[in-house]
């Protein structure tokens, strides 16, 4: 596609999100990068791979090894998407938006006694309240790109059975 402008290829913010619901439906996600005639991978599929690569660096148990979760997306927020540990005790929600005053409203988790909430690559644990509609997990008092990782986050219930 020599013609193609960067507007054409997704950028990590969308390729994130197809990754994490793929996963959470239980599929498989192919990137397809090829290279050009001349054996040379065009710079954004590079970047792109790259981006990857250092997102699942913080991220990756939250991919590799996962399964389904009982419910794939959450219903009251949007843009968070489940996958569960096969030891069938912690579940990885990812967030694919930073919430608003650094609050995330969860409406398909309900924490069991003694779970806890810790975001991967992030070393403190996380509080959280339960509400009527479900729970509310407060996020760092900081910006994200202080995070060892960008685009997306993931949130780890640790002992959820």
């Amino acid at each position: 596609r020599r013609n193609a402008e960067i507007k054409d290829y997704l950028t990590i913010e969308e390729l994130l999100a197809e990754v994490a619901e793929t996963v959470s439906c239980n599929g498989n996600i192919l990137i397809n990068v090829g290279p050009t005639k001349d054996g040379i991978i065009a710079p954004v599929f590079e970047e792109r791979l790259r981006q990857l690569g250092s997102w699942l660096k913080v991220n990756g148990e939250a991919i590799y090894g996962t399964r389904p979760w009982k419910v794939q997306n959450d219903t009251v927020t949007p843009g968070v998407w489940y996958t569960a540990h096969a030891n069938g005790r912690d579940v990885y929600a990812i967030v694919l938006t930073w919430p608003k005053r650094n609050e995330l409203l969860l409406g398909n988790v309900s924490l069991t006694e003694g779970a806890r909430v810790v975001m991967l690559g992030y070393e403190y644990e996380l509080k959280c309240q339960r509400v009527e509609r479900g729970i509310v997990i407060t996020f760092p008092q900081l910006t994200p790109d202080l995070l060892p990782c960008k685009w997306a986050w993931v949130l780890k219930f640790e002992g959820m059975a």
